[in-house]
């Protein structure tokens, strides 16, 4: 699905200081996505607003979201690459009034399902009745936002997708700080709420005008659980695998209770999420120059296949794929490899600029290493989707969750200073088990591909 990433590359091509800056920030807010603008966004209110409620009410404002975040990314995580597959599918099949009744009926699946997983919080939350409820809806529309994501991949019109980000965030930060002085803890949750709601809305609104169709909701996509059952399991093993590490802080004895329902860790927390923001480049750069790249001499070789080509030629242009995820690998490593290296130099006085505790630099160190390398598996994890190894996508996300679990928890058996490893080590661990499937199977490329295909 590199199609948004073409349109972001034409951006470039003017080359004067104005388009580039233009095609920079374009690229940024859409490779970010709601994620990271969430952080800015509480970032922001953090700033204006904590210091006019109590401490206590905006975190567990602050932590709310934070779980919302976390199990609405797990629970579509199952969801999230079946469709992908599936609607990269209709789109190379020009089956293009076939995406919106896939569109209404995955959000009708996920709405149910958000919905059913939602109910502990909504009954288990020690907080009053309407904001427990403000809290159920945040979690439903974020879950539709990561559907609503999946589809944007494939809109042509990337300013529009900009601009809604743009709203989204301001009016959560505005109606947050407005309703949060009238209405207190409930009112700042309600302010966000509706700023994710109105984002949700938007972007909804550009993939119908993308895409009109008036064709019922089509539940067809579902049959693909059976046929590509590891693309689910993928998704929940990763999705968790990111997660499970900050989980097991949360619950441990270093972790703080806010209330009957919400832990956190607030050392831990926050050199995380700090360490998330430096991964902002490398999502830029993936998304504009290294899928597009990679595409094109993927989608070479099996043209040459198809056009019945010597087999000289379609060597050639698989040792083309290898020397084109090389250049990919050295440009990330040199981007992300300078902003991570800076980050070390510099991770006392970069957490003590966001106002956090000595304590959070010793960590930051750990986990910045580790998003680092989490941009590389990201990026392996990709070429692995494309050459379809599912098998082998399954093991690899398996391992990330199982590795995270396990030295996450063991690192807690022992002081401070080793928090954050298990983290970095689950992703040299599961990034070293990708490369490994990655490049076998770019070796024995021609073997596999022709081995594969029916007899018939």
């Amino acid at each position: 699905m590199a199609g948004i990433g073409f349109q972001l590359k034409k951006m470039f091509e003017p080359d004067s200081w104005l388009d580039n800056l233009k095609a920079v920030s374009y690229s940024t807010t859409i490779a970010s996505g709601p994620v990271f603008f969430s952080i800015l966004c509480l970032a922001l209110l953090g700033v204006f607003f904590r210091p006019l409620m109590a401490e206590a009410h905006f975190r567990i404002f602050l932590i709310s979201v934070v779980y919302i975040f976390a199990f609405s990314l797990i629970t579509t995580g199952t969801l999230q690459l079946l469709l992908s597959r599936y609607l990269a599918d209709l789109i190379y099949k020009k089956e293009f009034t076939s995406v919106v009744p896939v569109l209404s009926s995955s959000l009708l699946l996920v709405v149910t399902v958000q919905g059913i997983f939602g109910l502990p919080f909504f009954f288990l939350s020690g907080t009053d009745v309407l904001y427990r409820l403000t809290a159920f809806s945040l979690f439903i529309i974020l879950g539709c936002i990561w559907v609503v994501m999946i589809f944007l991949s494939a809109i042509k019109n990337v300013r529009s997708i900009v601009l809604a980000f743009a709203a989204g965030v301001l009016s959560s930060l505005v109606l947050g700080v407005v309703l949060g002085l009238r209405y207190d803890l409930t009112g700042l949750l309600h302010g966000y709420a509706i700023g994710q709601a109105l984002l949700l809305f938007i972007l909804l609104g550009r993939v119908l005008v993308e895409f009109r169709s008036e064709q019922p909701p089509d539940f067809s996509f579902i049959r693909f659980v059976r046929v590509l059952p590891q693309l689910v399991l993928t998704g929940l093993f990763f999705n968790t695998g990111i997660w499970i590490d900050k989980m097991i802080f949360w619950f441990s004895d270093s972790g703080e209770k806010l209330s009957s329902f919400l832990y956190h860790n607030p050392d831990y927390d926050s050199a995380t999420f700090l360490a998330w923001l430096t991964t902002i480049p490398a999502y830029t750069y993936f998304l504009v120059r290294v899928e597009t790249d990679f595409y094109n001499q993927f989608r070479s070789f099996f043209d040459r296949i198809l056009s019945r080509k010597p087999l000289d030629h379609i060597v050639v242009q698989r040792m083309n794929i290898a020397a084109s995820m090389r250049m990919s690998y050295a440009g990330m490593i040199k981007l992300q490899g300078v902003i991570t290296l800076l980050c070390l130099l510099f991770s006392r006085e970069i957490v003590a600029a966001f106002g956090l505790y000595p304590i959070s630099s010793l960590i930051f160190e750990k986990v910045v290493i580790a998003v680092f390398l989490q941009m590389l598996l990201l990026t392996t994890f990709i070429f692995m989707m494309y050459f379809d190894i599912r098998t082998e996508l399954v093991l690899v996300a398996g391992v990330f969750l199982l590795s995270n679990a396990t030295l996450s928890w063991l690192s807690l058996g022992l002081d401070y200073r080793f928090y954050g490893y298990g983290f970095l080590a689950a992703n040299f661990i599961a990034l070293a088990f990708a490369w490994y499937f990655l490049d076998k199977h770019v070796q024995e490329l021609e073997f596999r591909t022709f081995v594969q295909q029916p007899l018939g």
